[in-house]
């Protein structure tokens, strides 16, 4: 049954235009994680795929494909080795209890009022917060350790969005702004209880969703050879784009995660961004099955002054035939705003390769 179901699916990927990227009333808000996939790009393409199908990201981040991709009943496989990408990823997908959810979260914060002290706020990230409110953070995190997936993602993202609060709402919701000389005193237990209520609601918990924290690089070491029917991503940007800074940097600080070490398993270095891509390719080949799909999330970026294509780029190292490729200019969004600066023309490309039809060629 799965062969005959697998062979009758031989149409091509589609996009339509949107008319907007984002979606306030869904689980994608829990965390501003930089770089992030719109969910609504996500599920349109997910759409179109077989439920039975098993799909592989593996540079999940924060879970944005893994999530629409439960939704639509696929079971998923999230690959990152950024261990906060991963905890916010699993936050989204695992199976919960509301009730125990909320009713933990509102224990946790009993307790974390009833503490004698709260412990110090590292010193390169407290001038961002009011001392009432950094003292209500320090006192969270310090009854955090029996906390779920998604009650840390909610524990990490309250912080990103108190952060804001703070600062008189005068950040981006993925940009770090100067500290305002006259922060808001915020009360941080009622963020997270607030976040949690909207939240908790997205969770669906099922099919199933594996989170595994590794190198996209070596995915292959993780993973049966043709275990997986497609593989579904957005690589790393070009530039090079630092998933360990802006908001992140808020909460590594505040956990002491030495964000030095963790970039050093990151794909972060433009110098060797062509390698290390190659690479993780070659090892998703080996995952793939050889008459699934392999469909990429690429964009143009302008790097060092010059605008690489990152439909050219991927087509040449990837170990398969010529994709087809569907492209979508940047329209009300900030990298549109960008381009009118700039005077550049950036398109979003999504590559498909069909390895029924193209194998596994090199």
């Amino acid at each position: 049954m799965t062969e005959r179901l697998n062979s009758r699916f031989r149409r091509r990927i589609s996009l339509q235009d949107l008319s907007k990227v984002n979606n306030p009333c869904s689980i994608h808000g829990i965390y501003p994680y930089r770089g992030k996939m719109s969910g609504i790009d996500a599920a349109q393409v997910i759409s179109q795929l077989p439920r039975n199908w098993t799909l592989l990201d593996p540079f999940c981040g924060t879970g944005t494909i893994l999530y629409e991709a439960q939704i639509h009943g696929m079971s998923a496989i999230g690959v990152d080795n950024n261990p906060l990408a991963c905890t916010i990823a699993q936050g989204k997908t695992e199976p919960l209890d509301v009730k125990k959810t909320l009713d933990h979260l509102g224990s946790a914060m009993s307790t974390a009022r009833s503490l004698e002290k709260s412990p110090r706020m590292s010193s390169s990230v407290a001038e961002y917060f009011h001392p009432m409110t950094r003292h209500q953070i320090m006192r969270m995190v310090a009854v955090s350790e029996d906390f779920s997936s998604f009650e840390r993602s909610i524990l990490y993202g309250s912080i990103c969005v108190t952060a804001r609060a703070c600062n008189g709402w005068t950040w981006t919701s993925t940009s770090i702004g100067r500290v305002s000389p006259r922060l808001r005193p915020i009360d941080f237990y009622d963020v997270v209880m607030r976040k949690a209520r909207k939240h908790v609601l997205f969770v669906k918990g099922a099919p199933s969703v594996r989170i595994l924290c590794h190198d996209a690089r070596r995915v292959h070491e993780v993973l049966p050879e043709q275990s997986v029917n497609v593989v579904y991503t957005s690589p790393p940007y070009f530039d090079a784009l630092d998933y360990t800074g802006y908001y992140s940097r808020l909460v590594l600080d505040i956990l002491k995660v030495d964000r030095a070490e963790l970039r050093k398993g990151l794909i972060q270095s433009f110098s060797t961004y062509k390698s290390d891509m190659t690479q993780a390719l070659l090892s998703i080949q080996r995952v793939v099955r050889e008459n699934g799909l392999v469909i990429l999330v690429v964009g143009d970026r302008m790097v060092h002054r010059k605008l690489i294509r990152g439909s050219e780029f991927f087509a040449e190292i990837a170990p398969w035939g010529k994709p087809y490729v569907i492209e979508r200019s940047y329209t009300e969004t900030p990298s549109g705003l960008w381009d009118r600066i700039n005077v550049t023309d950036r398109k979003e490309e999504v590559l498909v390769w069909d390895l029924h039809e193209g194998g596994h060629s090199t």
